[in-house]
């Protein structure tokens, strides 16, 4: 099946003495070919070798598998990347579904096919909601990409306008995860399966734990704090009393990055005072920036603050809610804002540039590899190690800088507590021997346009993605009426992304132009 071993540099791929890449051998031709095989119904191939097509198969993750024939974590220093790339590990379930007790529809088809593209062809499971738009989408990308059936463990979505009132819907999250290991084939051996939920909770752990598998990822409730609140530790606390460590006391400087001036508050008055606080310690005609701890995205942000802001600002009920004033970072003319995913203390593939709008409040998407000379990436390296000194990380992370007037990268974001929204896409990447150009965005998907269609359409536009070309466009996401993630990516150069790219824009406008059309 002409299997190679293939080793990349330690910052794009992690380290190389611990990857094994697989790649397929036969003719790219026989791989496949996408417009005629979409058009007659056929399943369409990966170029990555599928773990069922060697000698092994499924019999990897079966009950008559010895423990010696895969390699599961055992020790906290082990490489997370290994197990979630590599060719002989442990297969992963992938259980990316909300912890809120409330679902709806559109969340969480949302949240579950993130993972899509790091499902390994004929070796990971991955747990996906009987939605009839997410069915349609593991279709299409089962049959392009090599997965087969008995991957995907499909379980009840529990919805909230679902007027069912058994002890099943009254907490979906561990609910879905009972039904979910109950759903696993009795030949899988379960003592050689990984289980990567979204977030790891104490409730999901113990499910997970008690049908004798490994849980990969970081704890919710960190030492230092929640993980989803990780950006308050960028700064000390305004009050003394509440003050605890932060980014300040870690040696950033050393790596020749810094964090930005600030301070965290619990309350109104708290913010009023980190607010004069700030305005006496930094240059005068300094402006700050105002950013609710528990939001993500962009949500709630307030650039170029004023007292009055401050003043009208509400926090939540819940306890422990914070927001951090700090100094908002002045860069060039062309706002540079690279960002980096980490696993534990290596990098998950390129530094990135992400795509910012709205003043750099909303982020569009990301571009990798970075087009910043390689001392940024380093530095940005650098950075990140220095901030896992502290937090000890075992899972995916990722920070996000801002270059300030000197050329310094300034921290301005941490991003914990989940698998960042393209962790998935890394991963598939790192799976080829060739790094790849690629753009990550996302666009509204017309209401009534299926999955089939599109798939269709970019087929014949010759713009789905082609392994043996090691170009095109993935859609790995597919929510009618709702934002839909996507990727553009070739190993030939940026033209080529841009040129595929602009295509895809055009096909977009016409779709919503015929969006009542009956085709769709």
């Amino acid at each position: 099946f002409g299997v190679q071993n293939v080793t990349l540099s330690e910052f794009t791929h992690g380290p190389a003495s611990q990857m094994e890449i697989l790649l397929h051998g036969q003719p790219a031709s026989k791989i496949f070919d996408v417009d005629s095989q979409l058009k007659a119904g056929q399943g369409l191939e990966d170029s990555r070798t599928t773990l069922a097509s060697l000698p092994q198969g499924r019999s990897q993750i079966s009950s008559a598998s010895s423990s010696t024939e895969v390699s599961v974590i055992l020790q906290e220093d082990d490489n997370l990347y290994k197990v979630l790339v590599g060719s002989d590990t442990s297969p992963v379930l992938f259980g990316w579904w909300p912890t809120s007790a409330k679902w709806t529809a559109d969340e969480l088809a949302e949240r579950t096919t993130r993972c899509l593209p790091a499902v390994r062809p004929g070796h990971d499971l991955v747990a996906l909601p009987q939605l009839p738009e997410v069915e349609e989408l593991y279709g299409c990308w089962s049959k392009q990409h090599g997965l087969a059936d008995w991957q995907a463990i499909w379980f009840a979505p529990r919805l909230e306008s679902d007027t069912e009132e058994s002890d099943h819907w009254k907490n979906p999250p561990e609910a879905a995860c009972q039904e979910v290991f109950q759903k696993i084939p009795g030949d899988i051996n379960m003592a050689n399966l990984c289980f990567y939920p979204m977030y790891l909770v104490p409730g999901i752990k113990a499910i997970a734990e008690s049908h004798g598998t490994q849980v990969l990822g970081d704890e919710a409730k960190h030492r230092l704090g929640a993980l989803s609140s990780a950006k308050s530790w960028l700064h000390p606390h305004i009050n003394l009393e509440k003050r605890g460590p932060s980014l300040r006391e870690c040696g950033l400087e050393c790596s020749g990055a810094r964090g930005p001036r600030g301070y965290v508050a619990s309350s109104t008055e708290e913010l009023l005072h980190a607010f004069r606080t700030l305005q006496a310690e930094m240059p005068c005609g300094t402006r700050f920036v105002l950013k609710p701890s528990w939001a993500s995205g962009g949500d709630g942000i307030i650039i170029d603050v004023t007292e009055e802001h401050l003043k009208d600002f509400v926090f939540p009920a819940e306890d422990g809610c914070t927001a951090i004033l700090e100094e908002l970072i002045e860069g060039l003319s062309e706002l540079q804002s690279p960002t980096l995913y980490m696993i534990g203390s290596e990098s998950c593939g390129a530094l990135a540039d992400q795509l910012l709008s709205s003043g750099g409040v909303v982020n569009d998407g990301n571009r990798w590899p970075s087009a910043l000379p390689e001392t940024m990436a380093q530095t940005c390296l650098a950075a990140a190690r220095a901030v896992q000194k502290v937090w000890c990380l075992s899972s995916q992370w990722g920070l996000d800088f801002v270059i300030d007037r000197d050329g310094v990268p300034i921290i301005v974001d941490l991003n914990m507590g989940r698998p960042n929204g393209n962790f998935a896409v890394r991963l598939w990447e790192s799976t080829f021997c060739q790094h790849l150009f690629m753009h990550t965005s996302s666009w509204l998907v017309p209401p009534g346009l299926k999955a089939k269609t599109l798939y269709m359409l970019l087929a014949e536009a010759d713009l789905l993605w082609k392994a043996e070309a090691l170009q095109g466009i993935l859609i790995y996401q597919f929510l009618p009426g709702q934002v839909s993630s996507f990727v553009v990516a070739s190993a030939a150069s940026w033209a080529v992304v841009d040129k595929q790219l602009a295509k895809f824009k055009v096909m977009i406008s016409n779709l919503e132009q015929i969006e009542s059309s009956p085709k769709l």
